[in-house]
């Protein structure tokens, strides 16, 4: 479709406004401002380009403008798609009157009269109708637009903004992006350029004059960059570092941005350094000197509030037709191969020679005639005939077909134990049978010749029964050059035997010396084997004690109704059943166990313990099988028969096992006896404390503390001992514990040693203040006196050691250190006189 875009030229209406577009605009300019009268461009041709061929830019161009006949300079260039040394514009046929000068650079084609001097528009007009464009490329970009401009800046008709790079060696960005503002373009505002899509990249990077300053930073937030100028002020277009994201579109330099010296402003990278007109992070003001010293900037004019429209640009298309994908096609042997390809637009033509040749088909599918080996094909994407540009390569792969036996029998005896006439066949033992080297094919197994073609629902290999069909195909595949063959095969099953899982078992119980061994009549197992057959079979069975022997028919168990096993406890058989009428299929298998149960095995304590009034749960321990128990009391009555029982009478009881194979074990005897609590009473403690220290002895008589087996302790739980006697025991009370060794429970009772301490400090401390009576309870004693004497037998005081102890008091007054007598008499409970007499020392 071609398209009409008219392009109108800004009329300004002041003469402060023209002074300040001096700086930018040709003469004639400044008089059509003043006369407020503008240029119109206009042109006309969105094409089809044929690649390696020329064709004009336009199909239709004019200049109107109402007072002058002439312009300084008017330009043309590869606004988007342009291939940098390929692409070239120039200017066809004879135009004396106008020059031209084409910059490689920026893919732009200036148009002036001879030496420079202005071009009058009726030349200027016939000389771009003549310009023609053309690409050394095969592959030329699929869309390439031009602009026709008035004045020099890059114009891209995808945004209508108009681009310039300004000079500038060393600025800073700051400075950059305000003398970005303080620049106009035909009334346009200026600023550093924004830039967000790949042909606004190309213009602003690859085409322009150099490089330098563009809006981006990100001085704000530290790894987001933002444009900080024009209408996009404010739009984030990335993320982090050099492996961030963008949330539109950013053209970072390899390993870009990176932050290598607090760079928070974007640049475009200088020539030869990364990816061409790409952008690198630099700090303000860049570096001093090098590649990442700031050059000048790229100015970015159009889309600001208060814009004025300008039609001093035009825009055509060139649109050359790709081939965007192809599909290669392969077949499996001699034949026709379908080849695919999509392109972009026109038509698909299919060559046979890389280059040069006619067309052999025309479409998006080909069908190749027939080919016996790999053949390779060109795909070219045409427009209107056009037979020049890129032919990709489509390869039609004619593989091998790998060579098998085909049409052969596989025989088998049924050997699933059901007399049937089918078996599994474990198809992998006869893969040599397709072909000897096997190995190099993957070989799959199907119901059918279509599904074998087209390797859908293959078959178990391992385990395939002649029942689902006796007819196979199976299809052979190769790597490499080869495919795959289909061939067929038969099953054929004669005879069989028992399932291979089938196993009778015969069982006998352990005789009491326990040596594994028993008696066996094997004509029990075979008439049951041979039950398993379908009647009117002529079979018979033969035992033997090793696989071997089965399979060779030799050493046969010659008694088979009186033996006796020789593996201990578990011993297999194989049987061996003979067809014998047709003397051809036989089956062997480990098909009978015999099996001799043990005599039940387990342990009982010779005695178990109850406590009074309460009962034992006696159990068996380290039994070696799962039994039942039956257990009987002393007149060999049964009383129990479950694993466990509870008794709470005292008497010799017995217990036997018998296994789930009805094995009986010898009876276990034990004894079960009563224990109970120690009741500990004073009468059943003697206190012997005449000297320093004094004995505790338990006088207790068999049974009078209780039933049980008792342990004894002093003043602790932790250090028990058999015998109640303690020896050495200091003056003071003290506790005597009773505990049962049955876990029946205990007793403790408080019990005195009578003694004085050795010597007391009366000086008010709190601490061995008087003289105290040690042992002295109620509980055996009833009244006392304790008497202190000097050492000449003078009587110094008279307690009641019942209650009080002696201060070192006599007449009122404390007693000087010394050594002290003293005589103490206690009468117990039972009215007996108990005396003691020793010395003690008053110490300051």
């Amino acid at each position: 479709m071609n398209s009409t875009k008219e392009i109108g030229f800004f009329c300004f209406g002041r003469v402060g406004l023209l002074t300040i577009l001096m700086f930018f605009l040709p003469l004639n300019f400044y008089v059509q401002a003043q006369n407020n009268l503008a240029p119109e461009v206009m042109a006309e041709g969105d094409q089809v380009y044929c690649p390696q061929t020329s064709i004009s830019i336009t199909t239709s161009f004019n200049i109107i403008d109402p007072d002058d006949t002439e312009i300084d300079a008017f330009y043309i260039q590869i606004s988007t798609g342009y291939q940098r040394g390929a692409d070239i514009l120039r200017l066809e046929n004879n135009h004396p009157m106008v020059a031209t000068s084409w910059d490689n650079q920026e893919g732009k084609l200036t148009l002036t009269g001879p030496g420079g001097t202005p071009v009058a528009y009726t030349n200027l007009i016939a000389a771009v109708e003549d310009v023609v464009f053309e690409s050394s490329s095969e592959s030329p970009s699929q869309e390439k637009y031009f602009s026709f401009t008035i004045g020099s800046a890059n114009y891209l008709p995808e945004t209508g903004h108009y681009y310039e790079y300004i000079p500038a060696l060393g600025i800073r960005w700051d400075d950059a992006k305000v003398a970005a503002e303080n620049r106009t373009y035909f009334g346009l505002q200026g600023y550093l350029t924004t830039i967000s899509s790949d042909a606004e990249a190309q213009l602003t990077g690859e085409q322009a004059a150099g490089t330098g300053w563009i809006g981006g930073t990100d001085e704000e937030v530290e790894g987001v960059w933002k444009w900080a100028t024009g209408p996009e002020a404010g739009t984030v277009f990335w993320n982090g570092l050099s492996t961030g994201s963008s949330p539109n579109f950013a053209f970072w330099n390899t390993n870009e941005p990176n932050n290598l010296i607090d760079e928070d402003y974007a640049h475009i990278t200088a020539p030869g350094v990364g990816i061409i007109g790409s952008w690198n992070d630099l700090p303000i003001a860049g570096d001093a000197v090098g590649d990442y010293q700031p050059k000048g900037y790229i100015v970015e004019y159009g889309g600001m509030p208060g814009d004025p429209t300008l039609t001093l640009s035009a825009s055509t298309k060139l649109t050359t037709p790709q081939i965007l994908q192809v599909s290669p096609g392969t077949i499996c042997g001699p034949g026709m191969v379908t080849l695919q390809a999509e392109s972009s637009m026109g038509d698909i033509l299919w060559f046979d020679t890389e280059t040069g040749g006619s067309p052999v088909a025309i479409g998006d599918t080909f069908q190749t005639t027939w080919l016996t080996d790999n053949t390779t094909y060109y795909a070219l994407a045409s427009y209107n005939g056009c037979l020049t540009g890129e032919r990709r390569p489509v390869e039609a792969v004619v593989k091998l077909k790998p060579f098998i036996n085909d049409g052969f029998t596989i025989s088998n005896c049924d050997a699933d134990g059901v007399l049937d006439g089918f078996t599994d066949f474990d198809l992998t033992q006869y893969l040599y049978l397709i072909r000897e080297d096997y190995v190099n094919l993957d070989i799959t197994f199907h119901l059918s010749e279509s599904d074998a073609e087209n390797n859908v629902n293959p078959q178990s290999t391992t385990l395939f029964n002649n029942s689902v069909a006796d007819e196979l195909f199976f299809r052979a595949e190769g790597t490499g050059e080869y495919c795959y063959s289909v061939g067929h095969l038969f099953l054929n099953v004669t005879t069989t035997s028992l399932p291979q899982n089938y196993q009778f078992e015969q069982q006998a119980c352990d005789q009491l010396d326990s040596d594994g061994l028993s008696s066996f009549n094997l004509g029990e197992a075979a008439d049951t084997i041979l039950s398993e057959f379908p009647s009117g079979q002529n079979l018979s069975v033969y035992f033997y004690q090793n696989e071997d022997d089965a399979y060779l028919n030799r050493n046969a168990i010659t008694d088979p109704n009186n033996y006796t096993n020789s593996t201990p406890f578990s011993q297999t058989l194989f049987v061996r059943v003979e067809d014998e009428q047709s003397g051809t299929c036989y089956g062997v298998g480990p098909h009978l166990l015999l099996t001799v149960n043990p005599i039940p095995a387990f342990q009982m304590e010779e005695e178990y313990t109850y406590c009074t009034g309460q009962n034992v749960l006696v159990l068996p321990f380290s039994s070696n099988g799962n039994y039942q128990y039956e257990w009987y009391d002393d007149s060999n009555q049964m009383i129990g028969n479950d694993i466990t029982i509870s008794l709470s009478q005292q008497g010799v009881y017995s217990v036997v096992a018998i296994s789930e194979y009805g094995c009986v074990s010898e009876p276990i005897f034990f004894r079960v006896n009563e224990s109970s609590p120690p009741a500990l009473l004073p009468q059943f403690i003697k206190v012997d404390d005449d000297g320093e220290t004094g004995t505790i002895t338990v006088t207790h008589q068999n049974g009078e503390l209780g039933l049980g087996n008792y342990v004894f302790s002093l003043d602790d739980t932790f250090n028990s001992q058999p015998e109640g006697v303690f020896t050495a025991v200091e003056p003071g009370l003290h506790t005597l514990y009773v505990t049962d060794v049955n876990g029946c429970g205990s007793d403790k009772i408080s019990i005195g040693v009578i003694g004085v301490s050795k010597f007391f400090t009366p000086n008010s401390d709190g601490v061995n203040d008087e003289v105290a009576i040690l042992g002295v309870t109620e509980e055996y004693y009833q009244q006392g006196t304790f008497h202190i004497f000097d050492r000449y037998g003078r009587l110094l005081a008279q307690k009641n050691p019942m209650i009080e102890g002696w201060d070192g008091m006599f007449n009122g007054a404390v007693l000087p250190p010394s050594d002290y007598w003293y005589v103490l008499e206690l009468v117990d409970v039972n009215g007996n006189l108990h005396r003691k007499k020793g010395h003690f020392t008053l110490k300051q």
